[in-house]
């Protein structure tokens, strides 16, 4: 018999996200509020690394994007949250410079 496993995420607090990632947080809340919310509930869960990914890559192409303030702190999170997640050969933004 296979068992299905369900991963609820737990929400966060402050402290549990490293410091250098909470401003880059803070300024999506500001701006994107449900966005924010949505890292900070999922930050440390493998979920969140798919949707940073997804929130970056336009994969319908009609997307508008994000201004670039808001892109660069995306994509550090990327890779602050890159450093708990154990699949960094599927994280693009790894190695990225902005």
């Amino acid at each position: 018999m296979n068992t299905l496993k369900i991963s609820v995420p737990m929400q966060r607090t402050k402290a549990e996200i490293p410091s250098n990632a909470q401003a880059d947080i803070s300024l999506v809340l500001e701006c994107y509020p449900k966005i924010g919310s949505r890292i900070t509930l999922l930050w440390g869960s493998a979920e969140l690394h798919k949707y940073l990914n997804d929130l970056i890559l336009d994969d319908r192409g009609n997307r508008e994007g994000f201004p670039p303030r808001i892109a660069a702190a995306i994509i550090s999170l990327i890779n602050e949250h890159g450093k708990l997640v154990t699949d960094n050969h599927k994280n693009v933004w790894i190695n990225a410079t902005y």
